[in-house]
């Protein structure tokens, strides 16, 4: 479990939101969350993305989401959450991974979206979400 800059929580609602970007975590089973506050605390730098969440049951990490806030630019957003994956792949290694952008423009007429999520997938074998202004997550 990554402890700096970090917060313990068992909320049923966990939020981050950034310029009218918001990232929610339904936590209605009341799991464990270790919120990491990535970018300026956790990584100073270099790329990095916003947050990271580390879900936990009976005290082990059972899935970790990667979440970037941004205005329009997805392409820095998936280098930014590659980045972070790659500085925490041994921490992380064989858990559930899954990563979110959630930014205010999203090319939704192209295919751009879609082909980005499908090369994030080969390359890093981790679910790409990408949302506009608003995310939310079941766990």
């Amino acid at each position: 479990m990554i402890t700096p800059c970090n917060s313990l929580t068992t909320n049923k609602i966990v939020t981050v939101s950034e310029n009218r970007r918001k990232f929610t975590i339904d936590n209605s089973s009341a799991l464990s969350i270790n919120r990491v506050q990535v970018d300026g605390c956790y990584i100073t730098s270099g790329l990095k993305c916003d947050y990271l969440f580390e879900i936990i049951d009976n005290n082990n990490i059972i899935k970790v989401f990667y979440v970037e806030l941004k205005g329009k630019n997805i392409e820095h957003a998936i280098k930014q959450l590659t980045a972070t994956v790659a500085h925490c792949k041994l921490i992380h290694k064989d858990i559930k991974r899954e990563c979110y952008i959630v930014a205010s423009r999203v090319p939704k007429s192209s295919t751009s979206a879609q082909n980005l999520k499908k090369e994030f997938k080969r390359k890093h074998n981790i679910q790409l979400f990408i949302d506009t202004n608003i995310k939310e997550v079941t766990v």
